[in-house]
C-alpha cells in the first residue's frame, strides 16, 4: 500500500486520464445549460390544454407531508393562473393533442438522513407517423429531466418547491409559443 502511495505518476499517464475528465466536465455542464430546443418547444404550439399527473410519490415522502394529491393540486392551479387550460381525462381524450403532462418525482432514503431525488417532467400528446396518417400514437414530445438533488430528511419541502420550479419551466415554454393563452389580469 506505501508502494502505492508514493508512487509518482509521470505527465504522459496522467494526459489521457485529465482529457477524460474534461471532455465528461464539459458535456455535463454543457447539458445542463441547454435551453429548451425549438423542436421541443415548438411542439407545444397549438395545445388547447393540458391534463395533469403526478405519479404517485415514496410512501415514505407522502407521511413526511409531501402528498401526491396535494402536489397535483398545487400544479393545476399554477397552471391555470398562468392560461395554460387544464383538461379532465375525458377532456384530454377529446382534443387532437391529448397532451399529458406527467410529473415523476424519484427519491431514495438512505438511512442516514438525507434523501437523494429527481424530478422529470414529460409531455405527451397524440402524433401520426410520417407517411401514414392512419396511425395514431401518443409520444412524449416535451421534456425537463432534472439533476440529482440532496435534501435533508426534514425538508423535504425543498423537493415541492423543486416540482414547483420545474412546472414553470413547462408554462414559460408553453406561453412562449402559445402567447395567446397568457391569463388575463
Amino acid at each position: 500500500m506505501d508502494r502505492l502511495a508514493h508512487r509518482e505518476l509521470g505527465l504522459p499517464s496522467l494526459l489521457p486520464l485529465l482529457w477524460t475528465a474534461i471532455i465528461v466536465l464539459a458535456s455535463i455542464s454543457s447539458f445542463a445549460e441547454q435551453p429548451a430546443e425549438a423542436p421541443e418547444r415548438e411542439s407545444l404550439r397549438g395545445v388547447t390544454g393540458v391534463e395533469v399527473l403526478v405519479e404517485p410519490l415514496n410512501v415514505e415522502i407522502e407521511q413526511r407531508g409531501l402528498e401526491t394529491d396535494t402536489l397535483q393540486r398545487e400544479i393545476k392551479q399554477r397552471l391555470q393562473k398562468a392560461g395554460v387550460k387544464v383538461l379532465t381525462e375525458p377532456e384530454r381524450l377529446r382534443t387532437p393533442a391529448a397532451a399529458m403532462l406527467l410529473i415523476r418525482v424519484n427519491a431514495l432514503h438512505d438511512r442516514i438522513g438525507r434523501y437523494f431525488y429527481s424530478i422529470d417532467l414529460l409531455l405527451t400528446q397524440r402524433v401520426k407517423l410520417e407517411g401514414r396518417p392512419d396511425s395514431d400514437l401518443s409520444a412524449v414530445t416535451w421534456m425537463k429531466f432534472g439533476p440529482i438533488g440532496i435534501v435533508a430528511d426534514d425538508n423535504i419541502k425543498h423537493i415541492e418547491t423543486q416540482v414547483l420550479q420545474k412546472a414553470d419551466q413547462f408554462i414559460k415554454d408553453y406561453l412562449a409559443v402559445n402567447p395567446n393563452r397568457k391569463a388575463r389580469s
